[in-house]
């Protein structure tokens, strides 16, 4: 396509929800989450089918990133959302180009059917170089809900964006829907197409003339829920399936498609290159009961949100047996860096992790409210402090 045209691929956040796996050294981006590939692989395939190597860039902070690929890194002193983050790409190709258009793809995304995502996002690179005076966002249909952008419209017409909209919000837009056929409510995917001396002249029209000089807080709060800029927004609506990936119990809804005559859905990660190492210590339980552990133990334990159970290891084997319960596990997943044999009797869904310095046992409850996320700031804080 058009020289003037570069890709912008957005890493950052910590991906707690997927701890310990994501963890300092490698975080959720460069996990073979989906069929041996990682996100910012997936999203790199895909934006090489609209750009050559030479017009792709990955905006991360300094060392988030362990291995970028082909992209060409632009550095971010530390990870501040995507507002600054896409504001700082784009400065960076106006420098190189005043003419430069972006598309942003975010590296946190499980693509399927990425034929019809090519297509989509064709139709919106020939549109933007035709006119760079607008800002593209891309959304697949879907009911309104409060854990994800909503757009709202008839058609490719824009009639309103709402950031995670709440139970009154998606109300109002189910009513909206229902009073006219034509309109359609999609899930806003985190992709953007902008020129980017029009992104830039956006923020200094709000008095931010740098990235640095913005809010720490994402894109959608800060342009696309604001009424003012409805005008320059143009939807593009896409056909493709896509994950963001969000959880264990998501990752788990693909890998059960390569386990579906076990119980347990195995993850082997025999590479665990470049993860931090954490402390040793005591057990540390969150949210629940304390595993009665028996047998020599050469690794941390942490226990979230689990009813009484026992640990015990035995000439190398591990086994996780929930107290008064015997059946087989269902839906359990199983994360083993190791190769070590892990057998796991009681459990309903929940993650059992075995890694060199952690053995973790979280309940099905925990790792659908976020416990595990909270259990992540601890084990990070520790690593900053040395404790």
């Amino acid at each position: 396509m058009d020289r003037r045209l570069h890709i912008l691929i957005l890493a950052g956040g910590a991906g707690r929800r997927l701890w310990p796996w994501s963890r300092p050294g490698r975080r959720k981006p460069e996990l073979p989450l989906v069929a041996g590939k990682s996100p910012l692989e997936e999203a790199i395939e895909a934006s090489l089918s609209l750009v050559p190597p030479e017009r792709l860039h990955l905006v991360a902070a300094d060392g988030y990133i362990s291995n970028p690929g082909p992209c060409r890194l632009i550095s971010e002193e530390r990870g501040r959302n995507t507002l600054p983050a896409v504001a700082k790409g784009a400065s960076d190709l106006f420098g190189m180009d005043p003419e430069s258009v972006a598309l942003v793809l975010p590296a946190d995304q499980h693509f399927v059917d990425r034929d019809l995502l090519r297509v989509g996002l064709q139709k919106t690179c020939r549109e933007l170089l035709e006119d760079s005076e607008r800002f593209f966002i891309h959304g697949t249909e879907s009911d309104p809900h409060s854990s994800f952008g909503c757009i709202v419209a008839n058609g490719d017409r824009l009639i309103r964006f709402v950031e995670k909209p709440d139970m009154s919000e998606c109300e109002s837009i189910h009513d909206l829907r229902d009073h006219e056929e034509s309109i359609r409510t999609y899930r806003h995917c985190g992709i953007f197409g902008f020129g980017t001396d029009f992104l830039i002249k956006s923020l200094e029209a709000r008095g931010c003339s740098t990235p640095a000089e913005l809010p720490e807080i994402s894109l959608d709060h800060y342009l696309l829920s604001d009424s003012n800029f409805l005008s320059s927004l143009t939807f593009q609506p896409l056909g493709h399936r896509w994950s963001d990936l969000g959880d264990w119990r998501v990752v788990r809804d693909f890998r059960r498609l390569d386990n579906s005559n076990s119980g347990v859905v195995m993850i082997s990660c025999e590479s665990c290159l470049g993860l931090r190492r954490y402390l040793d210590g005591e057990p540390y339980i969150s949210c629940g009961a304390a595993p009665v552990i028996s047998g020599t133990i050469d690794r941390r334990i942490v226990a979230v949100g689990m009813p009484e159970f026992e640990i015990n290891v035995d000439s190398g084997q591990w086994n996780v047996v929930v107290q008064g319960k015997d059946h087989i596990s269902e839906k359990t997943i199983l994360l083993n860096s190791t190769g070590e044999l892990v057998q796991i009797h009681g459990m309903d869904g929940g993650l059992v992790v075995c890694m060199e310095d952690l053995f973790v046992v979280c309940s099905e409850k925990s790792l659908e409210s976020g416990d595990l996320s909270e259990v992540s700031k601890v084990f990070d804080s520790e690593l900053r402090e040395g404790v």
